[in-house]
């Protein structure tokens, strides 16, 4: 997108994971976990994050890298990070004997936070661009490394960021009111879920594709949600 040699896309992933971090640091005074504890399962959680995009990545391109893993020059996934992350800090919940659902009311809202917050690096370097578009708010990629020059495009980029930064929004201000509970969990799956599954069809990744791969993993996380909604709706017995 920009003509430069400072590395945008990593200053924007080291961005998110610094915003994450804050976050963290304020939700988890709410709540039972120690100043120890929390910095552990960062580091959890940063395995997860590290391993999980890379393992995704190398997934989702198996034939394109000819099964050759090779973890340093492996980009990142914003699923496989999500996925590695929450398993991650599931084992550290598992493993120390510590409540999962608190644990997710500290970690949960910062996921749309840290999306966002990348996405404006994809918008930046010009990666994961939109489909073809010449309305209002179309955008050239004039130093993308794989967009075409001269083709005008949709933002989608600058869209998701708005979008998930919305989401992380509407969970600070539920937690802002103590009223962030696994009901609000799952409904945060549900709603990234959905604005995911929803966005990659301007992707133009996805174009000639029924439903692309994240897709796919986005109707997972939907279903996850609406499983969690749907046990916290029951009678308390």
């Amino acid at each position: 997108m920009f003509d430069t040699t400072i590395p945008v896309y990593s200053v924007m992933i080291f961005s998110s994971l610094a915003a994450n971090i804050i976050i963290v640091a304020i939700l988890s005074k709410k709540h039972s976990f120690s100043k120890n504890e929390i910095v552990c399962l960062l580091l959890y959680e940063s395995v997860g994050i590290i391993g999980g995009a890379k393992i995704l990545t190398f997934i989702q391109n198996y034939r394109e890298l000819d099964g050759q893993f090779d973890f340093l020059a492996l980009g990142f996934t914003a699923y496989g990070a999500v996925i590695g992350a929450l398993l991650f800090l599931i084992l550290f919940c598992l493993q120390f004997r510590k409540p999962i659902d608190e644990m997710l009311y500290i970690f949960t809202p910062s996921i749309p936070l840290m999306y966002g917050v990348g996405k404006i690096g994809c918008f930046l370097a010009g990666c994961c661009f939109g489909i073809e578009y010449s309305g209002f708010g179309s955008i050239v990629y004039e130093y993308s490394g794989s967009a075409s020059a001269n083709t005008n495009r949709f933002p989608v980029q600058i869209v998701e960021t708005i979008v998930f930064l919305g989401i992380f929004a509407y969970m600070m201000i539920k937690h802002k009111k103590n009223q962030f509970d696994m009901k609000k969990v799952g409904i945060s799956f549900i709603l990234c879920g959905f604005a995911k599954f929803a966005l990659d069809f301007l992707r133009d990744s996805n174009t000639g594709q029924v439903l692309s791969q994240n897709q796919l993993i986005s109707i997972v996380f939907i279903i996850i949600g609406i499983g969690i909604v749907s046990i916290q709706m029951r009678p308390q017995k």
